[in-house]
C-alpha cells in the first residue's frame, strides 16, 4: 500500500502532508472563532426563555 507513485514519492508522506494541512486549517479556524466570534462567559446574554427576577 505504501508503494511509490510514478514520481517515486510514497503515499504515506502525501497523506501526512494533507493531515498536517487539515489540522493547521482547523487550528486557525478554532483560534479565530474562540477569540473573535464567541462571547466571553461573563458577557453572555441570558436565554430567551429565562426571565429575570426584577422583570416579574
Amino acid at each position: 500500500m505504501n508503494d511509490p507513485d510514478h514520481k517515486g514519492h510514497k503515499a504515506g508522506g502525501r497523506l501526512l502532508m494533507w493531515l498536517v494541512i487539515a489540522l493547521g486549517i482547523a487550528g486557525i479556524l478554532l483560534y479565530t472563532f474562540s477569540t473573535r466570534v464567541a462571547e466571553p462567559a461573563d458577557e453572555q446574554r441570558a436565554p430567551l426563555n429565562e426571565v429575570r427576577q426584577t422583570a416579574r
